[in-house]
């Protein structure tokens, strides 16, 4: 018996709705591993710059050479946190430096502060480690912003 929807007729019909809905399923996969490692990246960008912001504090102003221990303190400690990324994913925010030199002074009760800022960057829009994939309807995956960073700013 043959009617309207006769498997003749169908043939073709299973691999239209397959295409359709892997490209969804696709999309939504490469979505969550290309977020995966930015977003990985950027937390371990904020938990650097915390601890690099702390380590300073600990670092005696009255020690001579204050400014060069200070910053090959904190270097030190930031690259201790990011070890297990490649060396090229992490670029200090202020020339180069993970550490803003001179660090301002703050007037706040009239009492004065220093305020140490630390930040780790890295440029995504110009080299993504996770290749950028265009699809039709969705757009770019994955969408981040041009310049991962993470930064900490301590008073003391």
């Amino acid at each position: 018996m043959k009617g309207i929807g006769s498997f003749r007729r169908q043939q073709g019909a299973v691999a239209i709705e397959f295409a359709a809905v892997f490209v969804l399923f696709f999309a939504v996969l490469y979505g969550l591993l290309g977020y995966c490692v930015p977003l990985l990246m950027l937390q371990a960008f904020n938990d650097a710059a915390a601890s690099g912001a702390r380590i300073a504090i600990s670092v005696n102003p009255q020690a001579p050479g204050y400014a060069a221990l200070l910053h090959q303190t904190v270097t030190a400690e930031v690259n201790k946190r990011l070890i297990w990324m490649p060396a090229a994913w992490r670029q200090g925010c202020y020339n180069g430096s993970y550490l803003q030199e001179p660090m301002p002074n703050e007037v706040i009760n009239q009492r004065s502060y220093t305020r140490v800022n630390v930040c780790i960057s890295y440029p995504y829009a110009t080299s993504p480690i996770v290749p950028l994939l265009t699809l039709p309807v969705i757009g770019t995956i994955p969408r981040l912003p041009a310049v991962l960073s993470g930064r900490a700013t301590l008073l003391f």
